[in-house]
């Protein structure tokens, strides 16, 4: 039997929506202080993320009231986030309510701001995770500061192979557990393409669209998906080379590596995103207790 892929979100169901995107919000990648937190810490490996550590990263709860699934994401504007399209598209149902948490690690004692609009990667391939990436645009833009900040995104190619990078999310630190309160980050290594290729080529792996990296019982699991595969620069500023996709199997193995979208091969697709609302859906308002801190229900 082949091994089952896992992509790294936790839920029950869907809703749909189809509405048309509203009015333009241009914005441009790589703000100014992108990538560089407030709280320096090279300290990783499975460990909780200090405040401060990485403002960028956020919690994307999709509810079907009152449950919801759980992914991960990025900002990249002060009205954007990025994330992985199979948070947002299960058996080509479009997901209807949306909410951003953001701005602590403690994902119970974060502020929600509802999604308004997304833009799913119009060549997204379902069954292969090919062009796995996704926006949402925000229904108030984010204020930047110490607790909120962006993430640089690369312009262009940047050489990733072999090269140590940093997963973090609020996912379950086992496969069949779940998401945790803290966010929580671990290192891997992006590996050679050949060596992805040989992995995963049997289930379409593209090299020039997504990369793979691991490291022994370490890397992104259950509930991460969405989330950022993140790698500092000359400048010591983070960049964000991937986002976290899929495996075969299940995480935390001694040999298990994960699939990433290559942000890197995204560049030009982000830019017009970031910058224009054409093809976006309007997602909805979601009900006043949709912006509670979430909770998994027993």
């Amino acid at each position: 039997m082949a091994p089952m892929k896992a992509k790294f979100l936790i839920g029950l169901s869907l809703l749909t929506a189809n509405l048309r995107g509203l009015s333009a919000q241009k914005e441009t990648l790589n703000p100014e202080g992108c990538g560089m937190p407030s709280y320096k810490s090279m300290i990783v490996n499975g460990t909780e993320v200090k405040e401060l550590q990485y403002p960028w990263v956020v919690f994307l709860a999709t509810y079907f009231y009152p449950d919801f699934y759980a992914c991960g994401g990025t900002i990249i504007t002060k009205r954007h986030v990025l994330t992985a399209a199979h948070c947002l598209v299960s058996n080509h149902v479009r997901v209807q309510k949306v909410v951003v948490w953001y701005g602590s690690v403690d994902r119970r004692n974060a502020k929600g701001v509802v999604a308004s609009k997304m833009l799913i990667h119009k060549d997204y391939v379902e069954t292969t995770d090919v062009n796995d990436i996704a926006l949402l645009e925000v229904k108030n833009p984010f204020s930047f500061g110490k607790d909120v900040a962006p993430i640089c995104i690369p312009i262009g190619p940047v050489p990733i192979v072999n090269k140590d990078a940093v997963v973090a999310g609020w996912g379950s630190l086992y496969m069949d557990g779940d998401t945790v309160d803290f966010l929580r980050q671990t290192s891997v290594t992006i590996l050679p393409d050949k060596v992805c290729t040989t992995l995963f080529g049997k289930y379409g792996f593209s090299d020039t669209r997504q990369c793979c990296a691991n490291k022994r019982s370490k890397g992104a699991c259950k509930g991460d998906s969405g989330g950022p595969l993140m790698v500092r620069n000359k400048a010591g500023r983070f960049q964000q080379v991937g986002i976290v996709s899929y495996l075969m199997g299940t995480c935390g193995g001694d040999y298990n590596p994960q699939v990433y979208t290559r942000v890197t091969s995204y560049s030009d697709w982000l830019t017009r995103g970031v910058s224009s609302s054409n093809g976006y859906t309007y997602i909805g308002t979601p009900k006043a207790d949709m912006l509670k801190p979430p909770f998994f229900i027993a």
